[in-house]
């Protein structure tokens, strides 16, 4: 079916809740359309799945999508609303501003040690959420999670209508580990600290249960993951580690820390020289 085609006919299914913009790059046999909220003007995205069954039934679609919407968990992007269009559902989403995983380590490296340890803690805590309530997102990757400083979101819930609690479950490992180095692990990767400095023991052993080669010696439930999480104090950073360690804007190179560290050095020189010259 051409976009001419189901342009007016998806926009007639969106009713009152959207007005439909641009068709976007397909992805995965869903077809995506740009589309803003009528009643607040935020970016929405419309994705349109194929019909069974090479896709989810509307009925499947519409029920995941009600018992999403009864949670009320802060880092979960919940899609805003549902429908059918010849028997294809058609779920739309919120379009968030802040930068995905995949963006941010792209733009910015590894996150620092104490904002890793914040974003997979609040990972864990929105998964645990959803796998309370007898869901699951399903389709976690760099793409899903959306990173600012002190946050997470989740996004993506219209990919599936699967509630494969333990494919969340096998995506946190490969998330943590991209979150501490910067990249997804390629293979056997061996300990966490031996790629990055400053890992603590726990975190270590954590990463490495998430990223076991046998599924059955992995973590089962999520809350397992948070209860290790949850141990690890959260406090501030001071400024002078947040500027040598780059906090919010992944770690400092070696290299870095040390023009960083001299320039420091230079400054206090600087100050020491013209206080003796004031005397």
């Amino acid at each position: 079916m051409s976009s001419n085609t189901i342009r007016p006919r998806l926009q007639l299914s969106l009713g009152a809740l959207a007005l439909l913009g641009e068709e976007l790059p397909s992805l995965g046999g869903r077809r995506l359309f740009a589309a803003s909220c009528r009643e607040s003007g935020a970016e929405l995205r419309i994705i349109l799945h194929p019909a069974p069954p090479e896709g989810p039934s509307p009925a499947a679609m519409r029920d995941r999508v009600v018992r999403l919407r009864q949670l009320a968990h802060p880092a979960l992007a919940l899609p805003v609303g549902v429908g059918d269009l010849d028997g294809r559902p058609w779920v739309a989403e919120l379009v968030l501003r802040a930068p995905t995983a995949m963006q941010r380590l792209g733009d910015g490296g590894a996150l620092g040690v104490r904002q890793g340890i914040l974003a997979l803690r609040g990972l864990t805590r929105a998964i645990a959420s959803l796998h309370r309530a007898g869901l699951a997102h399903g389709a976690l990757d760099l793409d899903a999670v959306h990173l600012t400083p002190t946050d997470v979101q989740i996004s993506g819930f219209a990919a599936t209508t699967g509630n494969n609690a333990r494919a969340d479950l096998d995506a946190l490992g490969p998330l943590a580990w991209a979150f501490f180095t910067g990249d997804l692990p390629d293979g056997a990767v061996g300990k966490l600290s031996d790629h990055r400095r400053g890992i603590p023991a726990a975190l270590d052993t954590l990463v490495a249960s998430l990223l076991a080669a046998d599924p059955a010696l992995r973590p089962t439930r999520a809350e397992a993951v948070l209860g290790v999480l949850d141990a690890f104090p959260t406090p501030q950073p001071s400024p002078i580690s947040s500027f040598l360690e780059g906090a919010g804007r992944g770690t400092r190179t070696p290299r870095a820390r040390e023009a960083v560290l001299l320039l420091v050095l230079v400054g206090l020189s600087v100050l020491v020289s013209s206080l003796v010259l004031s005397h």
